[in-house]
């Protein structure tokens, strides 16, 4: 893949969080591998980077169909965005925020998430 425009990154990110929220998760993966076909990251501020495949199998394990997004802002300058989300689960409506950075370079993705 070329260099990504600013609206494939907000198309990107956007999505994924509709996708998300709406518990379609294949298509939501199915996306992360479009975006970065040549991989992705993802860090939990605090741990490890982890391979992207692996850390999503865990995080739709935890979390699908119990929390949903809602996107609050989103930033992007050049190769990379930075979103500020609500997370909101779906039993309670308690909201926990995070905010939520991606670089894509080279045809890979790296998001680090501030929880």
């Amino acid at each position: 893949m070329s260099e990504l425009s600013k609206q494939d990154i907000e198309h990107f990110i956007t999505t994924q969080y509709q996708l998300w929220s709406e518990n379609r998760v294949d298509e939501m993966m199915a996306l992360f591998r479009t975006i970065a076909p040549n991989g992705f990251t993802i860090q939990y501020i605090g741990s490890p980077e982890i391979e992207g495949e692996k850390a999503m199998v865990e995080m739709i394990a935890a979390y699908a169909g119990k929390i949903r997004t809602e996107l609050v802002r989103l930033l992007i300058n050049g190769n990379e965005a930075a979103a500020v989300i609500d997370n909101i689960r779906n039993d309670t409506g308690e909201v926990s925020p995070s905010i939520e950075t991606y670089r894509f370079e080279n045809g890979r993705m790296h998001a680090r998430y501030y929880h």
